[in-house]
């Protein structure tokens, strides 16, 4: 917001309020203090403009803004290299518990990252994910939402991540002996 809109919106709550507005009726009972509705009106407004204000307030701080130029999909750090063939079984209900074929792309930057220090905001690439193509849906699913992993010989392609390979899967094992425990 500029200073101009500021004071414009500030100034047309201004000119909304009458003179009695400003006072809190009080009970004399309880002192308990209630605002009117013009009033409940009046404070959300100026909650509004606080809110809209609170991030440019910050931002105005800061004399420069970084882009890291790193890659948004980089070969596997978590994974094998791009192109590895791979067995993999989604976790998305509308791809049911059939294993398939995939093709690793590499891992992919699911987020953006920022850090200040001394005035500079600094944004980056963040938590990377290995992304899948499946060819037969033409879909790519990443890493965390899937069961999945490279394939090394024609044998291990026929078989299929099943319930009881997920189960076996150290963590999960883990996860389960934490669950039963609770």
């Amino acid at each position: 917001m500029t200073e101009q809109e500021i004071a414009k919106e500030l100034g047309d709550i201004r000119d909304g309020m009458r003179m009695l507005d400003s006072i809190v009726n009080q009970d004399y009972k309880t002192g308990e203090g209630k605002l009117n509705e013009k009033q409940v009106d009046i404070v959300k407004r100026l909650l509004k403009l606080f809110d809209r204000l609170s991030w440019q307030i910050n931002f105005n701080n800061y004399k420069e803004i970084r882009y890291e130029k790193d890659e948004v999909i980089r070969p596997g750090i978590f994974s094998d290299k791009p192109g590895t063939p791979v067995k993999v079984r989604s976790c998305k209900e509308k791809h049911g518990d059939k294993t398939y074929f995939g093709i690793l792309i590499g891992d992919v930057a699911l987020s953006i990252s920022h850090s200040i220090k001394d005035g500079i905001v600094t944004a980056e690439h963040a938590f990377y994910n290995p992304a899948i193509l499946i060819p037969e849906l033409g879909e790519i699913v990443y890493g965390c939402e899937s069961w999945w992993c490279k394939i090394t010989s024609e044998e291990e392609l026929k078989e299929v991540i099943s319930d009881e390979t997920i189960k076996n899967v150290w963590y999960v094992k883990a996860l389960q002996i934490v669950k039963e425990g609770v």
